[in-house]
C-alpha cells in the first residue's frame, strides 16, 4: 500500500472514532480514561511518525529514519486494535466493522515495503490531521 493510502486510511479511522465521541461519552469513567489514553498514545505516535517521514523525505537513504517510520506507523494499528477491543461491547457492530476493515489495510509488511521502496507522496498533512482527531477525542473523553 502506498504511504499516501496509509495516511488516508489513518485519517479515516481518526475521523470515524472522533464521530463516536457522543456515544463514547456514555462510557463509565474508567473506560473513558482508558480510551482517552489510547487516543493520546496514537496521537503521539502519529507525531513521531510524521517527524520520521519528514526526515526520510529529506534524506531518502537514511535507514534509521526508515526504521523509525515503519516502527511508529506499525505501532498505530496495535493501539487502535486495543482501543477497538476496549469499546467492543459499547458500540454497535456497524461502527466497529468499519474500523476493523480499515485496520486490515494497515498490515505492517505492506507498510514496510512502501517505506523502503520510497513510494511518494506521503501526505504528512493527513497524518497531522489524524493526530489532531485523536487528541480531540482524548480531550473530549476527559471532559
Amino acid at each position: 500500500m502506498p504511504l499516501s493510502d496509509y495516511a488516508r486510511c489513518l485519517l479515516s479511522i481518526a475521523e470515524t472514532v472522533h464521530c463516536w465521541l457522543t456515544t463514547l461519552a456514555g462510557l463509565d469513567e474508567v473506560r473513558r480514561t482508558r480510551v482517552a489514553g489510547y487516543a493520546e498514545k496514537i496521537a503521539a505516535t502519529l507525531e513521531r511518525a510524521g517527524e520520521a517521514l519528514r526526515h526520510l523525505e529529506a534524506a531518502p537513504s537514511d535507514r534509521r529514519a526508515c526504521a523509525q517510520a515503519v516502527r511508529e506507523l506499525g505501532r498505530i494499528s496495535g493501539y487502535i486494535e486495543t482501543m477497538v477491543g476496549a469499546l467492543e461491547h459499547h458500540l454497535d457492530g456497524r461502527k466497529l466493522a468499519g474500523v476493523k476493515r480499515r485496520l486490515e489495510l494497515l498490515r505492517p509488511g505492506e507498510l514496510h515495503k512502501s517505506v523502503v521502496a520510497g513510494h511518494k507522496p506521503i501526505h504528512l498533512d493527513r497524518l497531522a490531521s489524524a493526530e489532531g482527531y485523536f487528541r480531540a477525542l482524548a480531550d473530549g473523553l476527559r471532559m
